[in-house]
């Protein structure tokens, strides 16, 4: 008589059986990679926030030293703010980082108050305490 799930069960040959734990192991291998990367992109999330610049303000003085570029001095596509997604106009005023990556200087100044690092490339521009340093190291003959 057997179980009652097992009624109506219609015996299955050993084909089928192989068929079944086939697509079973597929779907055990392809969620065992996708919990890799998952695994992975949080691992890479974790480094990135541990990070000593991160949320490490820049100097005031290497912020207020940003170069003013001009339009022409922008690259060709590099038409659009990367903080605010707006367009860079002719008549905006502009600063751009060590880096050649060009912001509006309101955004940037903002930006960089609170991150030192390019929001595009995480190029760090030095710390409070990195600045001093440079400084001291420049005044001594």
């Amino acid at each position: 008589m057997g179980l009652p799930f097992q009624r109506g069960r219609r015996p299955t040959t050993e084909e089928e059986d192989q068929e079944a734990r086939a697509r079973k192991r597929q779907r055990w291998e392809a969620w065992l990679v996708v919990e890799k990367r998952i695994e992975a992109h949080w691992r890479e999330v974790e480094e990135f926030m541990n990070r000593p610049s991160y949320g490490v303000p820049a100097s005031k003085w290497a912020i207020v030293r940003l170069y003013m570029p001009r339009w022409c001095d922008l690259t060709r596509g590099e038409h659009r703010c990367a903080i605010c997604l707006e367009d860079l106009e002719p008549r905006d005023r502009m600063r751009m980082m060590p880096c050649r990556h060009s912001f509006h200087q309101r955004c940037i100044f903002k930006w960089l108050q609170i991150n030192r690092l390019c929001p595009i490339c995480q190029f760090a521009l030095p710390s409070d305490e990195e600045q001093r340093l440079l400084d001291e190291k420049a005044a001594k003959p």
